[in-house]
């Protein structure tokens, strides 16, 4: 025996509209199978007037029409009485934001209402005592509630069972829950392999399917901290000891905004240690004379040796260490060990030794990756171009960098 459909009750002034939309694509699809139901209903079929009039003009005046209160309900009571209950839903743009984790939630019930308001909205009472929930699309104003209505119908419906044809396609795509959070979905490519210079990424051709994953992970990673990173946060703490490295030249050493910068760093509550010059620290800043002598210094301290992520010219783009948690826990480095992790940070230009000697790379286009270590980064920067790329010096760097781990910090 199949399952009862998926059914939507949609009311609105212009019921076309909706079918219009409905009679094509997986939802039209599903229709035509069973899988999902909509019903629409005209609020001008309650009215009692010769005009079929559903509006009128607000109390205490202002400009626009109100839709009135007496067809909305007598025709929520109507559908209820002919077809059953229904879980009611009012389309606003002051409600909270309709998104994945409500359509899903949305996706358990059997049967789902939705009204369309026009003109200034509905009767604020139908909001008051006759429905269950409001949602917004997003913070702006359309004109009607029936696109955000056919947005609802489309998110829910394919989620039932059979409207995609493909279930793991639901899966992997933007916003689907995952054991470790919520990505924005990676790109996609199809051919030609190249368009006017524009070439598909190397490792989609190779038919490496564990290279593939790795790079879709890291691509997904890299685009939601580029483009949403609130659905990353909040981080949950590190599971190993965190400090920073700042690799600096004599001439640096001398340089009075380094010693600003180095009282500034002590706020951030981490241990700091400062490679290359001896310095007249400031509490809680210890100088070390190479990365050895580091090293050696961790690894007596914690019975382990501390990884190096080296954070490369050009780490603008890095939001913070929460993105360099989350590609070692796809590289599978942060699960393999819980030694400590140092962030280092080189304010030497290409004459570094502490790139050199770091175990990994942090950049968005790295010139020269550890020799023998981990490059975190891709080969390519993927582009983001709605997104500004303003350039960073060293405070900004390691502000960057830190930021979301230390928000005190910023």
């Amino acid at each position: 025996m199949s399952a009862p459909p998926l059914t939507f009750e949609v009311f609105t002034l212009f019921p076309q509209a909706i079918q219009a939309f409905l009679a094509s694509g997986l939802v039209g699809k599903a229709l035509a199978g069973g899988l999902v139901a909509v019903h629409c209903t005209d609020f001008r079929d309650f009215t009692h007037d010769r005009h079929r009039t559903v509006d009128d003009t607000p109390y205490g005046g202002g400009a626009g029409m109100v839709m009135k209160i007496e067809p909305v309900v007598a025709a929520l009571e109507s559908v209820e009485r002919a077809r059953g209950p229904m879980h009611r839903i009012l389309v606003t743009p002051s409600a909270p934001r309709f998104d994945q984790r409500v359509a899903e939630r949305l996706a358990e019930l059997p049967r789902i209402a939705v009204l369309c308001g026009r003109y200034e909205g509905i009767d604020d009472r139908v909001r008051e005592g006759h429905v269950d929930e409001c949602l917004s699309l997003g913070d702006f104003i359309l004109n009607g509630g029936e696109i955000a209505a056919l947005a609802i119908i489309e998110a829910v419906s394919r989620l039932r069972e059979g409207v995609i044809g493909n279930p793991e396609s639901a899966a992997l795509e933007s916003f689907a829950r995952a054991a470790e959070g919520t990505w924005l979905e990676h790109p996609h490519y199809t051919r030609p392999v190249e368009f006017r210079g524009a070439r598909v990424p190397e490792v989609l051709l190779g038919g490496d399917h564990q290279a593939i994953a790795r790079w879709r992970a890291e691509a997904a990673c890299r685009r939601t901290w580029a483009l949403r990173p609130d659905l990353r946060a909040p981080q949950p703490e590190p599971r190993r000891p965190l400090g920073l490295v700042i690799e600096v030249s004599p001439e640096i050493a001398r340089d009075p905004t380094t010693g600003d910068l180095l009282h500034w760093l002590v706020n951030l509550g981490l241990p700091i240690f400062v490679i290359g010059a001896r310095l007249t620290e400031p509490a809680g800043i210890v100088s070390v004379r190479d990365l050895r002598e580091l090293r050696r210094r961790l690894r007596r301290e914690h019975g382990r040796s501390p990884q190096l992520v080296a954070l490369g010219a050009g780490a603008e783009e890095i939001s913070g260490v929460g993105l360099l948690f989350d590609l070692l826990a796809i590289r599978g480095d942060d699960e393999a060990s819980l030694a400590p992790l140092l962030l280092g940070v080189s304010l030497v230009g290409d004459r570094s030794r502490l790139h050199e000697g770091a175990d990994a790379l942090f950049a968005p286009l790295p010139s020269s990756p550890p020799q023998n270590g981990l490059e975190l980064a891709p080969g390519a920067r993927m582009i983001e171009s709605s997104q500004p790329q303003p350039a960073a010096g060293p405070r900004e760097l390691v502000a960057a960098a830190l930021h979301r781990l230390c928000p005190a910090s910023a």
